[in-house]
């Protein structure tokens, strides 16, 4: 009898050392899977986060941008064409400086993404441009080429409410 106990004993020993190793492995795989699943939502968390920095911070310049812009209304209710000339110079000088932060930051988010995103921001800064070049142009306002100034500024503004839906969209967490 003693030597059946023992065969008991010997093989309830190696039956729990054999339950605990499988019990460990798998707790340590199940440790792993976790890290690696809160290491990936990390990842996603803080490019999400970067994104939405790039888009605020483009969306702000745009909007900086866009006051230059408007101050065309003023121009317009001035009594003078000195007083014209005078708010055009300041235009320039200002749009040069806005333009100057939009194109940066729509870089900034053609390197963010995603490649809607990109795209948008990219044609974005493009109509910046057009209608900083078109400003340029005007001396006092009242020039033919007025009209293209106007549109390409409504063509401007426009884009950038296209540009908040993109990027909308591109942060909505599904």
């Amino acid at each position: 009898m003693g030597d059946g106990n023992w065969w008991v004993a010997l093989v309830t020993g190696a039956t729990a050392l054999g339950a605990s190793w499988i019990t460990t492995r798998g707790n340590a795989r199940s440790v792993r899977v976790e890290a690696e699943v809160n290491a990936h939502a990390d990842h996603i968390a803080e490019a999400r986060n970067r994104r939405r920095d790039a888009y605020r911070d483009l969306s702000t310049a745009v909007h900086a941008l866009s006051e230059v812009f408007w101050k065309m209304e003023v121009v317009d209710l001035s009594q003078t064409r000195a007083e014209r000339v005078e708010l055009i110079d300041q235009m320039h000088v200002a749009s040069r400086r806005c333009v100057s932060e939009v194109t940066r930051t729509s870089r900034d988010v053609c390197l963010e993404g995603p490649a809607a995103a990109a795209k948008a921001a990219g044609e974005l800064g493009r109509r910046a441009v057009d209608t900083h070049l078109l400003l340029i142009g005007l001396h006092d306002g009242t020039e033919e080429t007025r009209s293209a100034y106007d549109d390409a500024y409504r063509g401007f503004t426009e884009q950038h409410v296209h540009f908040l839906d993109v990027a909308r969209s591109a942060l909505e967490v599904s």
